[in-house]
């Protein structure tokens, strides 16, 4: 199996890439539901969250306060690696489970698309990473469409990220998103092409 990573800036296109690959029947991990899903169900995430940041990032109905968490990690440095701390280790073992499953029912290559790659140090249980690359203007576009944000919302979760620039020069391969849907189907039919070889 060849384990690889997609990741980029938020609103460079990660997801679309990874609709595209799953296409030409490449297994996708999701990083992200991954999280929420594992911040729900365990409770030794929930009693962690909790003691740092208090009952607030949980509902009344006990589900995870997602706005408010949000708000949290992309407004203080501190509380982001704090969470960070708190929910990757779990993610990243999951991530491993799942890999090791779609390993065993035959799948071949195997994605994980996740915003924080670098940032959670899992670049070194992969045998690639690929990072989505967007103009910002584009990126602000469609982070608005997509979670109705202000610019200085938008511009304060860009800004939380490690630089784009940074990720593109740790990247093994890099998508230029910067034209149409077609235009990015296409580069993802040569990223697959590249796979391929890399197997």
């Amino acid at each position: 199996m060849f384990l690889f990573g997609v990741t980029g800036g938020i609103g460079c296109g990660k997801s679309a890439v990874c609709r595209f690959l799953k296409k030409h029947a490449v297994a996708i991990i999701a990083a992200d539901p991954l999280a929420k899903d594992l911040t729900n169900r365990l409770p030794e995430i929930r009693a962690a969250l909790t003691a740092e940041f208090g009952g607030q990032v949980y509902t009344a109905a006990g589900g995870l306060n997602v706005r408010k968490l949000s708000q949290l990690v992309f407004s203080d440095a501190a509380a982001r690696r704090r969470v960070n701390q708190i929910i990757h280790p779990h993610v990243l073992r999951e991530i491993k489970k799942q890999a090791q499953r779609l390993a065993a029912q035959g799948n071949k290559l195997v994605g994980v698309e996740a915003a924080l790659i670098f940032e959670s140090e899992m670049n070194h249980t992969l045998d690639a990473v690929v990072v989505v690359s967007a103009p910002l203007e584009k990126r602000i576009e469609w982070i608005r469409k997509r979670d109705n944000l202000s610019r200085e919302e938008i511009l304060k979760r860009i800004q939380s990220q490690m630089p784009l620039a940074e990720k593109i020069q740790l990247a093994d391969y890099v998508i230029e998103n910067d034209g149409s849907l077609h235009d990015l189907s296409a580069k993802v039919d040569e990223l697959y092409l590249w796979l391929i070889e890399k197997l």
